[in-house]
């Protein structure tokens, strides 16, 4: 009879251990989609927005230059100054803003990977290990009242 008891025991601790490794899985597979979807959608939004902001920055850039053209009397003095105006620009970029974009990347991205209401592997197993606990718990409370 004891024997019976350990054999189910042991029958039940491996169907949650098998239930658990496949839940896991199942739980990676879909933190994998859900950080390849959201990497996607920020790649396309990217080429949209930035292929966009760059038509504007074209169309305003050659107004500009033939503004200024206008106040020089000649079309390449524009063309220079707005020329001039962006390695400027990027000269500062080079020097100050490596560290900012680099730090903006990191948070942007580090968000789409780790997002704080996905529970730890090992919180998980936690809350696994303690359900079984209680399950246990409850069988050795109905064998006790049983017997008495």
């Amino acid at each position: 009879m004891a024997f019976k008891g350990l054999k189910d025991s042991l029958h039940k601790v491996t169907d949650r251990i098998e239930d658990y490794s496949l839940s896991m899985a199942e739980y990676y597979k879909l933190r994998l989609f859900k950080t390849t979807m959201k990497g996607a959608i920020s790649l396309v939004n990217l080429l949209v927005y930035g292929s966009l902001s760059l038509f504007v920055l074209l169309f305003i850039s050659l107004g500009a230059a033939f503004w200024l053209a206008t106040f020089f009397e000649n079309v390449y003095v524009g063309f220079l100054l707005i020329g001039v105006f962006y390695g400027i620009i990027l000269i500062f970029m080079f020097i100050f803003g490596r560290k900012i974009i680099e730090q903006k990347m990191l948070h942007k991205f580090s968000t789409l990977l780790y997002d704080e209401d996905d529970l730890e592997p090992k919180v998980l197993a936690e809350q696994e290990l303690k359900e079984y606990e209680e399950t246990l718990q409850e069988k050795a409370v109905r064998k006790s009242n049983i017997s008495k």
